[in-house]
């Protein structure tokens, strides 16, 4: 036979012989086993006997709750608490622009005025028809005294001074018409007449704006408006920094619909000195105080429904999640609620265990394993 050949051959016994005897011996090894558990030497061969590989080791931080003033920031915008635009009350011409456009008016300030024309004389003769009435109402006194003048006559004397008493104010309240004075103190942000123009009554001369006051203008979601309420404190940022604090004083009863917002607006004092409206703003509303964690991004989870979650350990050093709620972002981490106060938080390894796995815990806070019993901040042997 050639002598490759009987080689190959023994070669494939050799090996296939080797193999069985594995087999046989594995086989042989755990019936030793079970007989010798019957006898009570070992434990019975089972599962947990397999089990002899290490905990994993997570890293453990103690959080606890702190207090946060939570808000909403929006965005919206400043406007004058104030804005009116003065129109005229009488027919005339202008005589006389006492301010200019972008001045600075205080309360009672003289504008601009209008040509008096013949008001002055209409004004003096009214005065002498009212001095002739109440010449003739004395006189009709006496005269009814003696029963010399009927009733009907002294009631027409005396309306006749009241008549004449009514020209008299209405001619001086036409005079006063003719000089536009400002209604508060504000900025003179129009003028829209010349010197010389005709004016009648309803004809727009300029417009006031109230420096006093600012208002913070935004558009809240729907979501949060039953969180807000009068009076709650609000405060403002304008691009250049300017920070102003104010309280709102309007809640709107119906949503835009088409972007199911509520419009509320604040009012706010001009401490800044602001003379510029209608600019933008971060708007930031203050809902109160509430107990949060303020953790790094890098920690968050997401669940199988696609839901936020932090991973922790449990007082038996088991994983647990809890189910959170970004309430507010910066630039160093972000504000959580949805975490019990007290929580064993942890920092390192959490993407490598489940929920209910055994793990060995380390406390970052320079503690011990978890294979030296130790007690940590809430009580639990570890």
């Amino acid at each position: 036979m050639n002598r490759s050949l009987i080689i190959s051959i023994t070669l494939a016994i050799l090996a296939l012989v080797w193999i069985l005897s594995g087999t046989f011996s594995g086989t042989l090894s755990a019936q030793q086993q079970n007989i010798q558990a019957d006898s009570g030497l070992i434990e019975p061969y089972s599962e947990a006997t397999k089990a002899v590989a290490p905990l994993f080791k997570v890293k453990v931080k103690h959080i606890t709750a702190e207090p946060l003033l939570d808000s909403i920031e929006l965005q919206g915008s400043i406007e004058s608490a104030r804005e009116i635009e003065i129109k005229a009350e009488t027919n005339g011409t202008i005589r006389a622009l006492k301010a200019t456009k972008g001045e600075e008016v205080s309360q009672g300030q003289q504008i601009l005025s209008l040509a008096l024309n013949d008001r002055i004389a209409r004004l003096e003769r009214a005065k002498a028809e009212l001095k002739v009435r109440q010449v003739d109402l004395k006189s009709g006194l006496s005269l009814k005294e003696k029963n010399l003048l009927s009733e009907n006559q002294h009631q027409q004397n005396i309306a006749n001074v009241v008549a004449a008493k009514a020209e008299v104010q209405e001619i001086e309240v036409e005079i006063q018409q003719t000089s536009i004075k400002a209604a508060f103190k504000g900025i003179l942000d129009e003028i829209h007449v010349e010197l010389g123009d005709y004016v009648s009554p309803g004809t727009p001369l300029a417009t006031l704006v109230d420096k006093q006051y600012i208002t913070l203008s935004t558009e809240v979601p729907q979501q949060h408006i039953s969180k807000l309420a009068i009076g709650q404190k609000v405060s403002g940022t304008l691009l250049d920094g300017t920070h102003l604090e104010g309280e709102i004083s309007y809640i709107s009863s119906s949503a835009d619909k088409n972007t199911r917002t509520f419009k509320i607006e604040a009012k706010a004092p001009n401490d800044s000195n602001l003379q510029r409206f209608g600019q933008s703003a971060r708007i930031r509303i203050y809902l109160g105080e509430r107990f949060a964690h303020k953790l790094s991004p890098s920690l968050l989870n997401l669940s199988s429904e696609g839901l936020l979650q932090i991973k922790g350990v449990d007082s038996e050093d088991r994983v647990i999640t809890s189910t959170v709620d970004i309430i507010r972002s910066e630039n160093n981490g972000v504000w959580l609620s949805g975490l019990p106060e007290q929580f064993q938080l942890i920092t390192v390894g959490q993407g490598f265990v489940s929920p209910g796995e055994l793990v060995q815990t380390i406390f970052n806070e320079n503690q011990e394993t978890s294979e030296n019993p130790v007690t940590n901040n809430t009580g639990a042997t570890l």
